[in-house]
């Protein structure tokens, strides 16, 4: 399956990210790209000649992505007094007092770890890191 309804939930399942399918010699192409997360510049772009060789490579970048983006928190939180550390899928934050948080990330939202419900977009670091210290607050 090719047509637009496929495009569709390829930009659902990957927010951010334009997918078209072309007509391409011997058959048709797959293109996606989209901007970089703020302070990476540039674009990112991926081709494949196959659906599923598309999807394997836009994990691969979200993954990539993820890395970065819980990185950049780390720092972020760092610098409000937190202690902070990123792995490659997940950071722990512990505050004052010991309370310890969990934050990963996927497809260019930080989410907590536990319930998977979203907290903030990966372009806007500040808003999970004031979600990240409310969080401490809350259960005091």
């Amino acid at each position: 399956m090719s047509g637009p309804e496929t495009q569709c939930g390829l930009m659902k399942e990957f927010p951010g990210w334009l997918v078209e399918v072309k007509d391409v010699l011997g058959g048709v192409g797959w293109h996606a790209w989209r901007p970089g997360p703020p302070g990476r510049g540039g674009f990112f772009g991926v081709q494949a000649d196959e659906l599923g060789l598309l999807r394997e490579l836009l994990e691969e970048a979200d993954e990539v992505e993820a890395r970065l983006a819980l990185r950049d928190l780390a720092v972020e939180l760092r610098e409000c007094g937190v202690t902070a550390t990123a792995y490659d899928t997940t950071l722990t934050a512990t505050g004052s007092g010991g309370r310890t948080r969990l934050v990963t990330c996927r497809r260019g939202m930080f989410r907590w770890l536990d319930g998977d419900r979203v907290i903030g977009p990966i372009g806007d670091p500040l808003f999970t890191v004031d979600a990240v210290l409310a969080s401490f607050e809350d259960q005091l």
